[in-house]
């Protein structure tokens, strides 16, 4: 087989062929590979079957695959692996065996609540409704680049706080940071490979901007959070058994859309260890 790599669209996203991720690699490839994820920020693999270990060798390829912070709300598998989270709204033995179990799920960047947060991540499916849960990606260096300049000084210099309590999909009002996770980081970024900038604060975990005053931080952040959810940036994936997608956490941002949640779904998540974004 011949590796290709097929843009999706011209601003995110592309189709990898040509390629059984099942085998191992040669040092050519994972380059290679690394070199398209720098270049699209989002890859697709169609078709693959892969076990848990194959899915964390393939998240190897591109850094340390990273421990999952384990739900204790959640029914575990004997033989799961830690560097494996399931997302689901599959119930056994009366608990979910998956986080992030059903309906919408607003744009967000993983881990962005976290002083270092993932790199990337790795998505497999294996279970899919009849419709929806479709995964919308965006690319946050075309949309810092789309940003009037008078609002791109407004943010520099300044952090977006990301608070998070690992239940909230679609936050409505601002969470209690007593019991949540939150952490400070730029509210635009520096991608540490490529040296692009790109816009970090999103929907479902940034709450206010540092140093603004509470209603204009407000009102900032709604304008921000609307833009990122223009078409315009986007690439929208739908979901066949066997896709193997991984994207860069550092320039892009993901969402979700709901879905029948009398109907099973199941994928499989890891992560990439990262950097403290700067």
């Amino acid at each position: 087989m011949t590796l290709k790599i097929t843009p999706l669209t011209s601003i995110i996203a592309a189709e990898v062929s040509g390629i059984d991720l099942a085998e191992p690699q040669d040092d050519a490839t994972v380059a290679a590979l690394r070199q398209a994820l720098l270049d699209h920020l989002v890859l697709i693999f169609r078709g693959q079957d892969l076990s848990e270990p194959e899915q964390v060798r393939f998240a190897g390829f591109f850094g340390t695959p990273f421990e999952i912070r384990q739900h204790d709300n959640l029914e575990r598998r004997p033989d799961a692996d830690s560097r494996v989270m399931l997302v689901s709204n599959i119930v056994e033995n009366g608990k979910l065996i998956g986080a992030l179990p059903g309906g919408e799920l607003q744009f967000h960047s993983d881990s962005a609540f976290d002083e270092h947060p993932l790199m990337a991540t790795v998505l497999y499916s294996e279970t899919l409704p009849s419709r929806g849960g479709e995964t919308k990606f965006a690319n946050m260096h075309a949309v810092l680049d789309a940003l009037d300049p008078e609002v791109r000084d407004r943010l520099e210099g300044r952090g977006g706080v990301n608070v998070f309590d690992f239940v909230t999909q679609v936050k409505t009002e601002k969470l209690d940071r007593a019991n949540s996770v939150h952490f400070t980081h730029p509210a635009i970024r520096t991608h540490p490979e490529t040296g692009r900038r790109a816009l970090y604060v999103n929907r479902l975990m940034t709450e206010e901007i540092t140093d603004m005053e509470p209603g204009e931080s407000s009102a900032l952040l709604s304008d921000l959070f609307d833009m990122v959810e223009r078409d315009e940036f986007h690439y929208v994936h739908s979901w066949l058994p066997g896709d193997l997608l991984i994207w860069d956490n550092r320039g892009a941002q993901h969402a979700r859309t709901d879905y029948p949640l009398d109907e099973p779904r199941l994928l499989r998540r890891g992560g990439i260890q990262g950097d403290k974004p700067f």
